[in-house]
């Protein structure tokens, strides 16, 4: 598991804290909760925030902790809320209104224990804690870390494969440049006899797909900032440095760097 980045490098060698500071919406009673079971008297944990620092999580009860881990991780169904669904994982999953599945899980792991943000949208989530499942809605600003998050939930979660359609996907966090660069490649014949120059899925350096992810400190660099993430299989990691610029309002992706010292861009030249 990728708990920590100690293979991060120079350019970002510590791990950075998840995005934003979520605030807890009215908590449900959970499907595989016991009979008789009610919503803590006053809401429970409604309207209160959850904040992440570097290592530590400030949040009511339970949630809070010190020398906190942090990993994102693709769940199926039947990984969800730690496996409380049981054998009706995906049908139970959509109940709860999970639109899609498998989800991006943001894993918290604690000296008191580990906890799990499922993530439905970029901006939403659903915890489960003492048989109550929460719901949670995100209260921060536009970051890059926060428009490589979203890129990643989305590519994490669908086809990997590098395609028309996979890009599509995730035109959102691509810069026009980026992106007319990739439609020049598609649009170019690719000869059947010869390996193509990219060979697998660039947005991880990977052709064997990753199910987990670390995100590290960002940093500037000219006109743009570096957020590099450090992915892996649970048997090996490996790090992408997503290179993004600020134009109308919101970052988008402009280019990938790999540890080989390839880049997206340089893979896309004819």
């Amino acid at each position: 598991m990728l708990i920590a980045i100690a293979s991060l490098g120079a350019s970002g060698s510590e791990a950075g804290p998840p995005l934003d500071h979520w605030r807890i919406g009215p908590g449900s009673v959970a499907p595989w909760a016991p009979p008789g079971t009610r919503v803590p008297a006053g809401d429970g944990f409604r309207g209160q925030v959850i904040q992440f620092a570097a290592d530590a999580v400030s949040a009511p009860g339970p949630l809070a902790c010190a020398r906190a881990r942090f990993e994102y991780v693709v769940t199926p169904a039947a990984g969800l809320f730690q496996g409380m669904l049981g054998t009706t994982a995906e049908s139970t999953a959509s109940a709860l209104g999970i639109p899609a599945l498998p989800l991006l899980t943001l894993r918290v792991s604690c000296d008191s224990g580990v906890f799990d943000y499922h993530l439905l949208t970029p901006g939403k989530a659903l915890l489960g804690l003492d048989n109550i499942i929460w719901p949670l809605e995100t209260c921060g600003d536009p970051s890059p870390e926060a428009t490589v998050l979203a890129m990643l939930q989305v590519h994490l979660t669908h086809d990997m494969a590098f395609t028309p359609a996979s890009v599509a996907r995730k035109q959102a966090y691509l810069s026009d440049s980026l992106q007319a660069a990739i439609a020049a490649w598609f649009a170019r014949p690719q000869s059947p006899d010869t390996v193509p120059r990219i060979n697998g899925d660039p947005f991880t350096d990977s052709q064997e797909y990753p199910d987990r992810f670390v995100m590290g400190l960002s940093r500037t660099e000219g006109a743009g900032t570096i957020v590099p993430i450090a992915l892996g299989d649970g048997s090996r990691t490996l790090v992408v440095e997503f290179v993004l610029q600020y134009a109308d309002g919101q970052w988008r992706i402009d280019d990938l760097l790999h540890e080989g010292g390839a880049t997206l861009r340089g893979l896309l030249e004819p």
